[in-house]
């Protein structure tokens, strides 16, 4: 079971890495209507370089698939 959460959040992870760019990180704003999680890790990384905010996105992720996977096995 942990392993399929971990699954999940690296995934959700990287893909929120890959879709970050300079546009978001300066507006960085995810509206009312939004997920209380992803409005805590905006306002979290908005403080932070852009580069430095995408790496810290992908190497979460790709620890998240790593865990998964020696978690599985």
């Amino acid at each position: 079971m942990e392993s399929i959460l971990l699954l999940i959040f690296g995934m959700g992870f990287i893909i929120f890495g890959i879709r970050h760019n300079k546009n978001i990180h300066k507006e960085e704003g995810f509206g009312s209507g939004d997920s209380i999680v992803l409005g805590f890790i905006a306002n979290w990384t908005d403080k932070l370089p852009y580069w430095f905010t995408k790496v810290i996105y992908l190497l979460i992720g790709v620890g998240c698939l790593i865990g998964s996977y020696l978690n599985y096995f």
